[in-house]
């Protein structure tokens, strides 16, 4: 799947440069609609037990927020670049989850493509629930810790929006140095919440 997902992103990246005009690739793998949605919460499993691994501090932040959601992106740059992504979103009171998508725009210099786990943390269930509706969006960037797994750095923080929403960005050399998804929309996956 990485491959595939690396080979569409960079494709998507090169016709950005041309076109201005960012698509969207990254999907779950799965040909059924429940074999996709246990593909995402596999994915959303092995990116909360990384994060609670490498920042114990998460845990607590975790089991003290209205909610959580967890994604897998395609980040892409070239004269326009972004990012694409499916995750799922949960509700600590209720249980319930959410299968969404989201995609995000940003001017880049160059051309690049990386697949990362982004986590959200919502502190307050007023927006936990904007965002599960898809009325919530991502407007800046915040600071997601720095490259690397030591645990003990205590520079190792999660960035905070103004929105009370913490972020964590995962790349796979580490925790990103920011979690750039300054102007990120997301919304519900109508298909993938169908027989949910």
């Amino acid at each position: 799947m990485q491959t595939r997902n690396f080979a569409c992103a960079m494709t998507i990246a090169c016709i950005a440069g041309l076109t201005g005009v960012v698509g969207g690739c990254s999907t779950p793998t799965g040909q059924t609609t429940q074999e996709r949605q246990q593909s995402t919460l596999l994915m959303r499993d092995q990116a909360l037990a990384r994060l609670e691994r490498d920042h114990p501090e998460a845990k607590a932040q975790l089991q003290n927020a209205a909610g959580y959601a967890a994604f897998q992106t395609i980040a892409m740059g070239a004269v326009v670049g972004g990012s694409n992504g499916f995750g799922v979103a949960e509700a600590k009171s209720t249980g319930k989850q959410t299968f969404m998508r989201m995609s995000s725009n940003s001017l880049n210099a160059g051309v690049s493509a990386q697949e990362n786990r982004l986590v959200l943390i919502f502190k307050d269930q007023a927006t936990f629930d904007r965002f599960v509706a898809g009325t919530w969006q991502w407007g800046g960037t915040a600071s997601a810790g720095v490259t690397g797994t030591n645990s003990g750095n205590t520079n190792n923080q999660a960035g905070t929006s103004n929105d009370n929403v913490l972020v964590y960005q995962m790349t796979n050399s580490g925790f990103a140095l920011t979690a750039n998804i300054g102007g990120a929309r997301f919304w519900p996956d109508k298909d993938m919440n169908s027989m949910w």
